[in-house]
């Protein structure tokens, strides 16, 4: 410490430290010391203190008028929210599309016990080339690539985006251009403003900074607050789990503040990098593609038709260069462990493109391309190789971002490059669609009592065994019972849900004996906290798929899990139309302690609505995966009906299924076998036999499993080698009986 003199001064009681600075009476206030939230009795505030503390000072929005001033310029209270970005309709005109290689260095390590569980690191990822490719929206002369391996790889990326950002800054800005006969018509009969979308008292003629073309007409207010932001976003496929790793610690290469929007310590949902550009602040913002299309680039350039190639086509004008590379190619990247590899003179063999990380060898087809690639590019080395085998992914990704921002602008006049990831981007293009305010809550007594009525989506497995037996099947006994298994999945769960009535606003404590049996498309609705009697009656019928699920540890294990169970509820907190289900179904009502009112309507299913006719019209032809030998003759008019089931097959016949516990289970279909285990690799799970649930269920057996992952340990990235169990005949979740295969929910009669 400096020298300064310092002293600390002992608070004794809260209330009478803040109260007169918060209220003129002065009267006791509740205040929770760790998030400093007050509540208005001491059995309020113990009660967060026990259940809800984040213990994180905690700010709420209240209705009081702020110095925040929306796009208009006008004081705004910060307790209702609706659309005003109006900023994030400009389309960017520079967008840096990147991708990295690495080096997989083999790490030396002992063997492990396969009956026990271990993790050991097996290969360290380093770093070698980078390519990025500089996107420019109005004049494609601008856009380019750039590319480098070497050594200090992440360093000199960064050195060059830096380089990029002061040759973009440089850019003459074109005064604007003289009107057109086309231009004037349009202004003459504009009465809308095409930014904000309001009517125009006075017009105001809009043009482009870097092209000089007129746009439209706006308000005054509007033009000067729609210009060209300072910032470049940068999108790498996979940034948070991968790329994101290498540039990190390559951020200091010059002054400047660097921000993060972390998941957590690893893993970043963005980062930017602020520099100083001609006395200007201008921001690197790195972004995660996949976070917007969260699919592998493989499957996302499959999608694309031949002209919507654009910037490979740019780049690669000749149609014997395109055709070749219009598909994500092939990499040995196991063979790759340092810049010796990069000079081998041939094409390496099949073999050498087995992947460690999915057990898998590449097919005949994409060596054969592979090799073509090789030869008609006249590649001498693997670098050669390696620097086409990065060029295309990058231009493969800048197609298929660009597309995806078409697609945007076009449905919703907003660029996604101005967001951080698809729901942000959604849910300003759902308040700019649907035009809704929507109040938002200032109680933190209200918040506390909604969120703990939110509890997640149930999933469980009841009975754990079944076989068919029917006459659909080739098999089929005719000596024993007819039985059937089938798989249905609802159609858009939460869209259905999401078109339903949903509050907007009005929120307010009311009578505990206020009539909550409204319908539901009542003008207002309620939560309720109740406590609820499941009368034994009800256990047998029930026991399968239970009302009100609860979180609660179950058996041994100090995890609390969302569970379906028959226990009666205390201060269960439940909105009125699952209560009005319940006493339909027979549970009893014994308490209302507290209801909840607030006004609703079905805002959000015009956006649904818009979002499923887009999704039809993308794909038609929904019917072409349904079996024509529709065997159940399921009815195929709900099969893309929102909130209707449909069979997930397809109208194939299922035979037999295990399931060992929730997303833990295998079926056999006629000549398939789909197993799922959640936390167990695609390639292991592949390789799984209905044989292997079997036996850990009727067995009791659990079974380990070897396989591979990225890890990043301080930003740094390993190939990790873990046992895991991958199979479990144990289900806490459910009370599973003698036989293995029948199970009670917890809470039931006869578990007394």
């Amino acid at each position: 410490m400096d020298d300064t003199k310092n002293h600390y001064c002992y608070i004794k009681n809260l209330s009478r430290l803040v109260s007169k600075q918060i209220s003129k009476d002065g009267h006791i206030m509740y205040i929770c010391e760790a998030c400093l939230l007050r509540f208005p009795s001491q059995e309020r505030l113990n009660n967060h203190e026990q259940y809800d503390c984040a213990h994180i000072c905690t700010v709420l929005p209240n209705s009081e008028t702020l110095k925040k001033k929306n796009w208009f310029g006008q004081p705004i209270s910060n307790d209702k929210i609706k659309f005003d970005s109006y900023e994030k309709k400009l389309k960017i005109p520079f967008v840096v599309y990147a991708d990295f290689e690495a080096f997989l260095k083999p790490i030396e390590s002992c063997s492990n016990d396969p009956s026990k569980p271990f993790t050991r690191n097996i290969q360290k990822h380093e770093v070698h080339s980078f390519g990025y490719y500089i996107k420019c929206s109005y004049d494609d002369k601008l856009s380019k690539y750039v590319t480098y391996c070497g050594p200090n790889c992440a360093q000199v990326f960064m050195e060059s985006l830096s380089n990029n950002l002061k040759e973009i800054n440089r850019l003459q800005k074109y005064p604007p251009l003289p009107l057109t006969n086309e231009d004037k018509n349009q202004i003459s009969n504009e009465t809308i403003c095409h930014i904000c979308e309001n009517e125009l008292a006075k017009h105001f003629y809009d043009f482009d900074w870097y092209t000089g073309s007129f746009i439209g007409v706006a308000h005054e207010s509007c033009c000067s607050k729609f210009r060209t932001l300072r910032y470049i976003p940068i999108f790498l496929h996979n940034l948070s789990h991968y790329d994101a790793h290498f540039i990190v610690h390559a951020l200091n290469f010059c002054d400047g503040e660097v921000e993060v929007i972390p998941q957590n310590k690893e893993k970043y949902i963005s980062f930017s990098k602020k520099l100083k550009v001609n006395n200007h602040e201008i921001i690197l913002r790195f972004l995660d593609s996949f976070k917007f299309l969260s699919c592998k680039l493989e499957e996302l350039a499959k999608n694309l038709s031949n002209d919507q190639f654009q910037e490979l086509r740019r780049n690669y004008p000749n149609d014997e260069d395109f055709f070749r590379l219009k598909r994500k190619g092939v990499y040995p990247y196991e063979l790759m462990t340092n810049y010796d590899s990069l000079s081998l003179t041939s094409l390496p063999e099949q073999k050498c493109f087995y992947s460690s990380l999915t057990d898998s060898h590449i097919s005949n087809d994409d060596y054969n391309h592979a090799k073509d690639v090789w030869e008609h590019f006249g590649c001498c080395n693997m670098l050669d190789y390696s620097n086409l085998y990065l060029k295309t992914d990058v231009l493969l990704l800048s197609d298929v971002f660009e597309n995806f921002r078409k697609l945007c602008i076009n449905t919703y006049d907003l660029d996604p490059v101005h967001y951080y990831t698809a729901p942000g981007l959604s849910w300003d293009a759902m308040l700019k669609y649907t035009k809704i305010e929507l109040e938002l809550l200032t109680d933190y007594e209200k918040i506390a009592f909604i969120r703990s009525g939110i509890r997640g989506g149930v999933s469980q497995c009841s009975n754990r065994y079944a076989r068919a037996n029917n006459k659909y099947m080739e098999n089929y006994d005719t000596g024993k019972p007819n039985s059937y298994i089938t798989y249905f999945d609802a159609n858009n769960l939460y869209g259905w849900a999401m078109s339903q009535y949903l509050p907007t606003g009005g929120f307010e404590w009311v009578n505990p004996n206020t009539e909550f049996n409204v319908s539901k498309t009542s003008d207002f609705g309620f939560i309720l906290e109740v406590d609820l009697e499941y009368p034994d009656e009800l256990h047998d019928l029930h026991s399968d798929f239970p009302l009100c699920p609860e979180n609660i540890c179950v058996g041994n294990i100090n995890e609390n899990k969302l569970v379906p169970n028959l226990n009666n509820k205390d201060k269960y907190v439940i909105h009125y139309r699952n209560l009005k289900q319940c006493i339909e179904m027979g549970v009893k009502l014994t308490k209302i302690h507290r209801v909840l009112k607030f006004k609703q309507s079905p805002w959000l299913k015009m956006y649904i609505d818009l979002n499923t006719k887009l999704r039809t019209l993308a794909k038609a032809d929904f019917e072409k995966d349904y079996d024509t030998n529709n065997i159940f003759e399921y009815p195929k008019l709900n099969k893309k009906k929102l909130g209707f089931f449909k069979d997930e097959n397809n109208g194939k016949i299922m035979k037999e299924f295990v399931g060992l516990r929730s997303k833990m289970y295998a079926f056999n279909l006629e000549n398939k076998t789909i197993a799922k285990a959640k936390g167990v690799n695609k390639c292991i799970t592949k390789k799984m036999t209905m044989n292997s649930y079997k036996s850990s269920l009727f067995n009791k057996k659990v079974q380990y499993y070897s396989m591979l992952r990225f890890k990043s340990i301080k930003h740094t990235i390993f190939t990790q080698k873990l046992n895991k169990i991958g199979l479990s005949y144990n289900d806490t979740k459910r009370h599973i009986l003698d036989n293995n295969i029948e199970t009670l929910a917890w809470g039931h009669y006869k578990l007394r």
